[in-house]
């Protein structure tokens, strides 16, 4: 139903489906001084939304571990496993001397992002690649890459998350190996010269086990951060301990993400190359960091306004964007930003949606109530937009797309469920503007 704005008066008028009030001695610019003018404010303007799947998201290089799963209440399980290649480290023990092997562990760091539930234990699997990891044509692997890997796991490691802190876990791997890579460097074995390591050592691949996985984690990756440390000592008078880091190869490193939709609304749909309105998801749009979903947001009738009087004059618009309750907890956290960018016909991103200085994207403004959690919502002021909007048509018209900045959407599993305007807690266009009704 349309909202009532009083102005001056009280009265009613119906047009063409919106219900108003006027001030039949308001005037507007300097050439309509002789003229009535009528404040309009309605929240009713139809909106279409359309959920939008990104082929393909460049994960490699990003610096970042994804591993585990995540059961969403709609969109079904996703899970992130996490490709590591080594750089060769430098050797320098003199060869005259005797090495005693005493472990080769892995060690991640977590940096504090993650979804799922981490009250429960989860555990992971190692295991090792038997296929070198090498970029594509572009430099680039995506959240689809894969790579061979041994089938058995060569260790696996179980632990309460605790996100909040900065935590550090060290798995330990087979003796065998760290066994079999002193050796070869103490004796210089050629497999494991410069050229070569990669060749012989491929790296590692950590896999959220299938019975055991209740949550994703984000973990750090530089020179010292998801490194192999492969411990050892020097026999003789005394011990002395040493160490030798395996640095991930941080331009190869990758995460891939699978996306389980059996028994989802997504599930008719293909994997790639799709777009599924919104009523088709149980009227809902979609953002899904990690899986790459973003929702395109349409307003095809907006210039029916037109229609009104011989000259309209948008003077505000905000568009409110209301999460669904029951998707988002302390386990799936709301996102802090989401971001609106303007696009041509062809879906072509042609700019952001900025602030009121026009200089700085704009960063929705998440309102929340706790208390009542259906007036939690994102806000955005779209004045300028559908300014610029109102009187075009064919490829002169845009459109929105509502998405997460490219980090969010390479390096977490951020994701937010809100309604389209049949939805549970409809996305609402609120639009005051003025009628001229003559000239």
């Amino acid at each position: 139903m349309h909202k009532l704005l009083i102005v001056i008066g009280f009265c009613l008028v119906t047009f063409l489906g919106v219900i108003s009030c006027y001030d039949e001695h308001n005037t507007f610019g300097d050439r309509l001084v002789d003229s009535d003018l009528r404040n309009i404010s309605m929240d009713t303007s139809t909106i279409v939304m359309t959920a939008v799947l990104i082929d393909s998201l460049e994960t490699s290089g990003k610096q970042v571990v994804l591993a585990g799963r995540y059961v969403h209440p709609v969109w079904g399980k996703v899970s992130a496993a996490s490709y590591i290649p080594y750089v060769r480290p430098q050797y320098s023990t003199e060869a005259d001397v005797t090495v005693k092997f005493d472990s080769l562990m892995l060690v991640l760091s977590s940096s504090g992002d993650f979804v799922g539930d981490t009250t429960l234990q989860q555990r992971y699997s190692i295991h090792l690649l038997t296929e070198k990891i090498i970029l594509n044509d572009n430099g680039y692997l995506y959240n689809n890459s894969s790579f061979a890997y041994e089938s058995e796991p060569m260790a696996s490691y179980s632990f309460i998350p605790r996100p909040h802190v900065t935590e550090k876990l060290e798995i330990r791997l087979p003796d065998e190996l760290g066994q079999d890579l002193l050796t070869r460097f103490h004796n210089h074995d050629e497999s494991v010269a410069i050229n070569h390591f990669e060749d012989y050592f491929k790296g590692i691949v950590i896999m959220p086990d299938e019975k055991q996985s209740y949550s994703l984690l984000s973990f750090q990756v530089s020179d010292s951060l998801s490194a192999l440390v492969l411990h050892y000592h020097i026999e003789g008078g005394y011990e002395n301990q040493q160490k030798l880091v395996f640095s991930p190869n941080t331009t190869t490193q990758f995460n891939q993400l699978i996306h389980e939709r059996h028994g989802t609304p997504m599930e008719p749909y293909p994997l790639k190359k799709v777009e599924i309105p919104s009523e088709k998801l149980g009227n809902r749009g979609i953002l899904f960091s990690g899986i790459g979903w973003y929702t395109r947001i349409e307003f095809p009738y907006l210039n029916n306004i037109m229609e009104q009087g011989e000259y309209i004059h948008i003077e505000k618009a905000g568009l409110k964007i209301y999460p669904e309750y029951g998707t988002y907890s302390g386990y799936n956290a709301l996102p802090d930003s989401i971001f609106l960018y303007i696009a041509d016909e062809n879906n072509v991103v042609t700019d952001a949606v900025k602030d009121y200085l026009g200089k700085q994207v704009q960063g929705g403004k998440l309102v929340k109530d706790d208390l009542f959690l259906g007036n939690t919502y994102y806000y955005f002021d779209v004045t300028k937009f559908m300014k610029d909007e109102l009187g075009t048509s064919g490829k002169y018209k845009h459109n929105l797309q509502l998405v997460f900045n490219s980090d969010d959407y390479t390096k977490t599993l951020k994701n937010l469920t809100f309604g389209d305007p049949n939805g549970q807690h409809p996305i609402i266009l609120q639009l005051n503007y003025k009628i001229y009704e003559s000239y």
